[in-house]
């Protein structure tokens, strides 16, 4: 008696997925190549990061309801996003000035944002979260959106990808435990 050892389509096609190798992020036509840009670290380390973006996380939930049971979803940019202000960051040095902390305060808060351009010339900004209509361009009516943090998302050049948060719009997230945690500037290519 001859016992068949063919697998089901799906599940062979599932192995076949599983067996391809993944490379990471693919480049898309409408996510353009933005350049590498230095990360330094709380710590004095830095990192070089490539297909970078400015990650928004916010919250969407319907009004009336609580923040905390919306779904968590994203808007990238290449520019900062401060309040009803849109900042293009090529050429540009963006840095962190922190609240002292405690030595008992685990976690540090950026009080100011600042941009500095190649002719020394500096813009500051308090931190404010974007604005609704700069992170949904047309909200459903009755949604409500709640800002939650600013990442820095982008890929090493050995290929690992980095989810590097910048700083927190709310008291649910924190962002930088550690030095090594909390990114004090980030250097953007022209």
């Amino acid at each position: 008696m001859r016992v068949s050892r063919r697998l089901p389509a799906f599940a062979a096609a599932v192995l076949a997925v599983l067996a391809t190798p993944w490379a990471g992020p693919v480049a898309t036509a409408d996510g353009p190549d933005r350049g590498t840009i230095v990360v330094t670290m709380g710590d004095a380390t830095s990192v070089t990061l490539r297909n970078w973006s400015l990650s928004y996380e916010y919250s969407s939930y319907k009004q009336g309801t609580s923040p905390m049971t919306g779904a968590s979803k994203r808007t990238e940019s290449g520019d900062l996003l401060v309040g009803k202000r849109t900042v293009p960051l090529a050429g540009q040095v963006l840095s962190f000035t922190y609240d002292s902390a405690a030595a008992s305060d685990r976690f540090k808060h950026p009080r100011e944002i600042v941009v500095s351009g190649p002719g020394g010339k500096k813009a500051t900004f308090k931190v404010e979260p974007p604005a609704r209509e700069m992170l949904v361009a047309t909200p459903e009516k009755g949604t409500a959106v709640t800002p939650r943090t600013l990442d820095l998302r982008g890929e090493t050049i050995t290929g690992t990808n980095k989810d590097l948060c910048l700083l927190s719009y709310t008291a649910t997230v924190e962002c930088g435990g550690t030095p090594a945690d909390a990114v004090v500037k980030v250097e953007f290519q022209k």
